[in-house]
């Protein structure tokens, strides 16, 4: 009987060596990095792979621990996260790192899981697996890279797009005010600051159109500065140029706001008055030819007169140039009768 026991203990001491023998064997083939640690965290297995990822020593690591077995940059993170999967008590997760021989890193995602006695639940020992993440990290750091650049991108994209935008938007604001200054000044006698010809026509026609729709009246004055030819030919253009600005300043200080005045000639002028009979005109006609002829004109203080012609709108016009002309008509009775005085007609 006791032989038997002892031969049955042979053979189970026999197969359990056996399958010791394979479970190290099935480790050892792993092709990611094993190993194991008793109690005092201390190593009792490695497989070749992570004894060859750090250069152990394979016949004198066991019962060492990391720091005395792994390179210094790495022994303190690999304890740590030991303590750690000790601590939770459960499979954690943790990455460590390792260098080739040809010194390149290489990053590991390990699994590590303690061990307790099953009826003490004393710690028992610890094991570890883990894999080679190197590539999978490696693109994931150029993915992030690839996105941080990409942000970057982005972020320089929406500054160059603002800048752009704000750059259009003062261009466009620039050609506007171009637009509107060149607008302005097709309308504008560059000389004396009054409406030109065109803008002259254009904003009369709109109190023409008015007075014939209201059935209401507008009168037109035509000043011609006398003798102006005499001006220039003693004086010389350039104070020629100063008594037409004056001149003009004279009659624009003299209208309303509703009036309507401009340069429409060399030397002639000419307003349009809203709701103003031909008397009423004829006396601002006056007064203006008056105020001229009373102001000491440029440097040399001259003193020129004008003649000036009015007429007043009537439904028998059948244009307001045929009222200017009737005015015009007006001007040169003036001019007939002697200049520097106020002549009007109407229509009959």
């Amino acid at each position: 009987m006791q032989t038997q026991s002892y031969e049955s203990l042979l053979a189970e001491n026999e197969h359990l060596k056996h399958l010791i023998f394979q479970f190290k064997n099935l480790l050892d083939s792993i092709p990611d990095p094993v190993f194991m640690k008793d109690e005092h965290l201390r190593w009792i297995y490695g497989n070749p792979v992570i004894l060859n990822l750090y250069n152990i020593d394979k016949d004198n690591y066991v019962g060492k621990t990391e720091d005395q077995l792994l390179p210094e940059e790495f022994a303190e993170s690999c304890m740590e996260s030991d303590r750690k999967a000790v601590a939770k008590g459960s499979i954690s997760k943790s990455e460590e790192c390792a260098r080739d021989p040809e010194g390149k890193l290489h990053f590991y995602e390990v699994f590590k899981v303690p061990s307790y006695h099953h009826e003490t639940g004393a710690f028992t020992g610890l094991i570890g697996v883990g894999r080679d993440i190197t590539e999978r990290k490696e693109a994931q750091e150029a993915l992030e890279a690839e996105n941080k650049k990409r942000r970057a991108n982005e972020i320089q994209l929406a500054h160059l797009t603002k800048t752009l935008e704000e750059q259009v938007h003062k261009r466009t604001a620039e050609l506007e005010a171009e637009k509107a200054s060149a607008l302005n000044l097709s309308y504008i006698d560059t000389l004396t600051g009054l409406n030109n010809r065109r803008a002259f026509f254009e904003k009369s026609y709109v109190i023409d159109i008015n007075a014939r729709n209201r059935n209401c009246g507008y009168a037109v004055i035509i000043f011609d500065i006398d003798y102006f030819k005499q001006v220039n030919d003693t004086y010389g253009h350039a104070v020629g140029d100063v008594v037409l600005k004056q001149s003009a300043n004279v009659i624009k200080a003299n209208l309303r706001a509703t009036d309507i005045e401009g340069r429409i000639g060399g030397e002639e002028f000419a307003v349009t008055l809203v709701d103003t009979s031909l008397e009423q005109a004829m006396k601002i006609g006056k007064k203006i030819c008056e105020k001229i002829a009373q102001t000491p004109m440029g440097t040399h203080a001259i003193n020129v007169t004008c003649s000036c012609g009015a007429s007043t709108y009537h439904p028998e016009a059948e244009t307001f140039e045929a009222v200017l002309a009737k005015a015009d008509e007006a001007l040169y009775s003036a001019k007939a009768s002697g200049r520097n005085q106020v002549s009007g007609k109407a229509f009959i």
